[in-house]
């Protein structure tokens, strides 16, 4: 029985220095995109308007992309009208979600209500620190990014 016990503990040992290792990989990994000085940012703006024309709000996509037109990062800030503003923030190794950051507001801009962080290795999720009560499924934050990485790929005209 302590044998058993012991075995148990070993191995969920190397499962953790594992998921560590793999956190500081991907810590890295945003840390280099961040740095990098070879890759473009595009900045595409959506503007959304009320009946009377005003502007009540819109979207901002900042993509990070190299040369070969590989997709680094995607940065999306929305605010749109009866939603809350967020931040979402997408890190890819060839096409492949590797962190994502997201972070909702109240309605008035004040306060966090979501404020999240998604660290993937391949499809697998290896962690996700939630620093607020509120968090979203990260499969939804798979989801969101794929949306951005398929609309980033889109030919401009």
């Amino acid at each position: 029985m302590r044998k058993a016990f012991y075995i148990s503990l070993i191995i969920g040992l190397l499962i953790s220095c594992s998921n560590d290792k793999t956190l500081s990989e991907i810590e890295k990994y945003v840390t280099e995109i961040n740095n990098r000085k070879d890759l473009s940012e595009s900045i595409t703006e959506f503007n959304t308007e009320d009946l009377d024309g005003e502007i009540v709000g819109g979207i901002t996509i900042y993509e990070l992309t190299g040369k070969d037109g590989e997709i680094y990062r995607i940065i999306a800030e929305v605010g749109q009208p009866n939603q809350s503003p967020a931040n979402y923030e997408f890190y890819f190794r060839k096409d492949t979600l590797t962190f994502a950051k997201i972070v909702e507001f109240n309605e008035t801009g004040t306060d966090t209500i979501v404020n999240s962080e998604y660290y993937y290795d391949g499809p697998e999720l290896v962690k996700q620190i939630d620093k607020k009560k509120e968090k979203l499924d990260p499969e939804t934050v798979r989801q969101v990014s794929e949306f951005y990485l398929v609309y980033g790929k889109e030919p401009t005209e």
